[in-house]
């Protein structure tokens, strides 16, 4: 009996942990959660050749991997996300929640989804 205690509590933490994880890993879009809100927050500086990198929706995705601003798979290391975090002058149009969405998306690979 005191065994079928312990497994019901360890069933009911993995069952836990599994549900808190599957939240964060649900797959962040770039052409629908970041490139829109990036285009709305960032373009009155980065467009067409004023500021790099060109952060009008056609171009981001490109200009932010080939311009080495996001390092896919490591978001802490990503330039990107050190200028939203450094209080760079954009970085007062953007949410905390939308640089955690920056980040979910670079720690999931930054796909050009």
């Amino acid at each position: 009996m005191k065994h079928l205690k312990y497994i019901s509590l360890i069933v009911a933490c993995l069952f836990a942990c599994s549900c808190s994880k599957s939240e964060d890993t649900d797959p962040i879009s770039f052409s629908s959660d970041i490139a829109p809100f990036m285009d709305n927050s960032c373009t009155t500086c980065h467009y067409g050749g004023r500021q790099s990198p060109d952060l009008r929706s056609q171009y981001s995705f490109n200009a932010l991997i080939n311009g080495a601003y996001v390092i896919p798979g490591n978001a802490v290391d990503s330039p990107l996300i050190h200028q939203l975090e450094s209080g760079h002058p954009s970085a007062g149009h953007v949410s905390e929640s939308q640089i955690e969405e920056v980040k979910l998306w670079i720690d999931q690979g930054a796909q050009n989804n």
